[in-house]
Formats: C-alpha cells, sequence, structure tokens
C-alpha cells in the first residue's frame, strides 16, 4: 500500500499559513534545533530545514523555503488515518484523495513553534497506531483491517476512554482530527460540499438579515439582557 495522491505544494502552503497566522517563528534564520530520533517502525522522517516566513506572508502566492519530512511510511499511516475521519460519500471523495496527508506534511515539516510542537505530538501518536496494530498481527496500521483499524483509534478518540498512558495521545489525535478537518473543508471540493459560496456580489437593494436571523439574534441578546436596536 502506498499514498499515491499529491496536492500541489503552493496549495497546502496557503492552508498551512493561513492556520498559522502569528504563531511564533523558531529562529529567524537558518533550520530550527530539533532532532528528531530514528524511528524503526515508520522509517525516519527527514530533518527540519529551511526558514519561516515571518509576520506578514504572501498567501496568493507563497514562497516555498522548507523541505517536506515525512517518511513514506509515515505518509501511509497518514492517509489511512485520515480516511477513516474523512471517508469518501457519493459527492466529495476521501481526505487522502484530497490531499490532506500532503497538508499534515507541510505542517509538521514548517519550522514554526506551533507546528514542531505539533510535529513531536503527532510523530508519538502514529509510532503509537502502528504499534498498536503490529502487536495484533496486522504488517501495519495502513493495511490493517477497517475493524482493527478503528478498535485501536477508539482508544484515543474518545476523551471517556483515555487511561493515565493515552491521555497525551489522546490529545495528539484532537490535533490531527483538526489539522484535517479544517484542511479537508479548506479544499474547494470540501467547501463546495458545504455550500459554502464566497465572497459574490449583491445585486439591487440590500434585503436585509433574514427574520430568522433577526429572531436568533433578539433571542441571544435577551440572554444577556439586551435588546436591538429597532433599526436594524
Amino acid at each position: 500500500m502506498s499514498y499515491l495522491p499529491k496536492t500541489d505544494r503552493r496549495t497546502t502552503l496557503k492552508w498551512l499559513l493561513a492556520g498559522i497566522g502569528t504563531t511564533p517563528v523558531l529562529a529567524a534564520c537558518g533550520a530550527p534545533d530539533h532532532t528528531d530520533q530514528p524511528r524503526a517502525l515508520l522509517g525516519v522522517p527527514k530533518p527540519i530545514s529551511g526558514v519561516p516566513y515571518g509576520a506578514d506572508p504572501d498567501l496568493m502566492t507563497p514562497a516555498i523555503t522548507w523541505d517536506l519530512t515525512l517518511s513514506p511510511e509515515q505518509l501511509q499511516l497518514v492517509a489511512a488515518l485520515t480516511d477513516i475521519l474523512l471517508p469518501a460519500n457519493q459527492e466529495v471523495p476521501a481526505g487522502s484523495a484530497l490531499g490532506i496527508p500532503d497538508f499534515i506534511d507541510e505542517w509538521v515539516s514548517s519550522p514554526y513553534e506551533q507546528t514542531q510542537d505539533d510535529r513531536v505530538e503527532l510523530f508519538a501518536l502514529f509510532d503509537w497506531l502502528e504499534g498498536e496494530a503490529r502487536t495484533a498481527g496486522a504488517s501495519s496500521f495502513a493495511s490493517a483491517n477497517a475493524a482493527l483499524k478503528t478498535e485501536i483509534l477508539d482508544r484515543v478518540a474518545w476523551k471517556d476512554r483515555l487511561t493515565d498512558e493515552t491521555r497525551d495521545l489522546g490529545e495528539a489525535f484532537d490535533t490531527f482530527r483538526n489539522l484535517s478537518v479544517s484542511a479537508y473543508f479548506a479544499s474547494e471540493a470540501g467547501s463546495a460540499w458545504l455550500g459554502y459560496l464566497g465572497n459574490r456580489p449583491s445585486m439591487g437593494d440590500y434585503a436585509g438579515p433574514t427574520q430568522e436571523a433577526l429572531d436568533h439574534l433578539d433571542a441571544q441578546l435577551a440572554l444577556l439582557g439586551l435588546q436591538r436596536p429597532m433599526d436594524l
């Protein structure tokens, strides 16, 4: 099993930069001082390289200033995990087909404090998932059957099932889920499935908010002991 789809790197960089925002950078220049320990189960990821963009990145034409680092085995696991969270349906493809693993690779490879903290947590999660799958008799997590994948993942995906030993893994899974879902619905196919229309001009006189929206606003204001101006 191998991960084949590749999303245009400038697209994944746009997703990443929009997510990072004003995250502190690790260094003004040069590669950050982050050392990866060898991981026999999932290969050895490449070291972090390159420099961050700074506080004002160009989201329209982002430059590529660092290398991608996930090993092929890690990408395969990420693709499998993504497709559990975001399976295909009749209207939209699975997460791996939309390039979510490429986005995760971009995220954990970027030289920012936030993304590098996530890198440590996510790598620990990937190693644990792989180890549990092999302990159960599978050759890898990516190639395990759906029932085994679900059984393993359920141990860290539900807060009420976490133990002292798996609590950090549960937090790492939350991070992975948030990143994957955010990137999925930032994609063209994902946003279209949500029905997001984007910025469109309003022709003619502005009709104003619907009565349903005004009723909702009134109800929320009432909870705060406030009242909407009558001309709104």
